[in-house]
């Protein structure tokens, strides 16, 4: 088990030819547009999750920070803040999408250029331990990420208004005003990625070399994974495939998908 951002670990196995069984991403985009057809037959969708903004004691202006001021916090002098890279990690472009939301939401012009042209390179992490050392050392006084990170970490974070935080399928139309390009499934190639609610993807990878034991914890995770999932912190919802997907299912994943959990 290697755990990195979703399209940093799909990379490992459509860039670098790493054999692996199951890979597990955070947005199920990912597995849909840089793994199948050929690494992928199927995409199934077990959890959502909502973005937050991750802070700790050591945080300037932590005793003032809330739903409502959070971006003019983070653009006082002195405010160090980070996300993960949008090329390896949804969590990364996420942040960036968030901040062309709250534009809006907020109807403060030109915000979303102001949050990006302060943030420094050296603050777009996606290495766990580091983002935390930073946090806990006070080195970095906020992170953009999941409320189920921030809950796992103990962190302290503000919850985003739901027009911007990703949480709900009732906003999906507001999320997809934000984009965001971003490496295409080639090199040398681009894609368009919008705001969407956050669903979690899973799939078996093709040529696995574990079949058996991969599809034996699909089975777990889909018969009993719920208290895990919600234990973990993410929003459990019954578990659906794509539509187009249920053929290629394996047969004894089939009897988890009744046709009202399948997404068309």
């Amino acid at each position: 088990m290697e755990g990195s951002g979703a399209r940093q670990a799909v990379r490992k196995v459509t860039d670098q030819g790493r054999l692996c069984d199951i890979v597990a991403s955070a947005d199920y985009q990912v597995i849909e547009n840089l793994m199948k057809p050929d690494y992928a037959r199927f995409n199934i969708l077990f959890a959502g999750n909502q973005l937050v903004l991750s802070f700790t004691d050591k945080s300037k202006f932590a005793g003032e920070i809330n739903q409502d001021n959070w971006f003019e916090i983070l653009l006082r002098e002195g405010v160090v803040y980070g996300h993960t890279d949008p090329e390896l990690d949804p969590a990364g472009y996420r942040a960036r999408l968030c901040w062309q939301l709250a534009e809006r939401h907020y109807k403060v012009a030109g915000l979303y250029q102001q949050l990006l042209s302060k943030i420094t390179t050296t603050n777009i992490l996606t290495d766990r331990e580091t983002i935390r050392a930073m946090l806990m050392a006070g080195e970095l006084d906020y992170f953009f990420g999941y409320e189920s990170t921030a809950r796992q970490n103990g962190y302290q974070f503000v919850s985003l208004p739901t027009a911007i935080n990703f949480s709900s399928a009732e906003y999906k139309d507001n999320y997809q005003q934000a984009e965001i390009q971003l490496s295409g499934k080639k090199t040398g190639t681009w894609m368009t990625v919008k705001g969407e609610p956050i669903m979690y993807g899973i799939t078996l990878v093709e040529g696995a070399p574990n079949q058996e034991l991969a599809l034996a914890f699909l089975e777990f995770l889909l018969a009993s994974g719920a208290p895990c999932l919600k234990k973990a912190g993410l929003i459990y919802f019954p578990p659906k495939v794509l539509a187009s997907d249920f053929t290629c299912l394996p047969d004894r994943l089939r009897r988890f998908f009744p046709n009202e959990c399948s997404l068309r």
